[in-house]
């Protein structure tokens, strides 16, 4: 249990890093986000704050995993939003961060305790559930097209069937 011992310059050392690293994918985050313009943002009064940097200000990134950036906002009509922009977002961050090879976002709102692991495995589940589904309907397809077995297979055909099989068998013997 406590074989492996760390001094607390490695644990400070450790957390920094990691501080660090969220802190570069803020950054970036905010950086990307309040770039995005609208033609609206130039026509609107020149008192009104331009939709990326209100974005910007209400959001934050929570947690990255498997290619996929968790943000939260403040309300849902953000993500709307974000959604729009997503493409934008995306290549932007990937352009500053190459190495966190981000393909995707997900979102949740603020107070909620969506994760991403909770809102990848649901995803996985339904798309589980959607190939199972077609794959009984294909299933049932191809049934309707199975061929008649002989009685020799296990499935009996019906009589007159077999005795037209039986008068096409003698006309064969009897014509050899």
């Amino acid at each position: 249990m406590f074989n492996q011992i760390i001094n607390m310059a490695d644990m400070l050392s450790r957390s920094m890093n990691n501080f660090s690293e969220e802190k570069k994918i803020y950054n970036v985050w905010k950086s990307v986000v309040s770039k995005i313009k609208t033609s609206r943002d130039s026509e609107d009064c020149e008192n009104r704050m331009p939709i990326g940097e209100r974005l910007a200000g209400n959001t934050r990134v929570v947690d990255l995993k498997n290619g996929i950036l968790l943000i939260e906002t403040d309300h849902s009509g953000w993500i709307q939003y974000l959604r729009i922009y997503e493409k934008f977002i995306i290549k932007g961050i990937n352009m500053a961060l190459p190495e966190m090879k981000i393909n995707s976002l997900a979102f949740k709102i603020k107070g909620t305790s969506a994760g991403l692991s909770e809102s990848y495995d649901k995803q996985l589940m339904k798309e589980r559930e959607k190939y199972n589904k077609k794959l009984d309907e294909q299933d049932k397809e191809l049934k309707k097209y199975e061929k008649p077995v002989s009685k020799e297979e296990g499935i009996e055909l019906p009589p007159e069937l077999l005795a037209k099989f039986d008068n096409i068998r003698k006309s064969i013997r009897e014509s050899e």
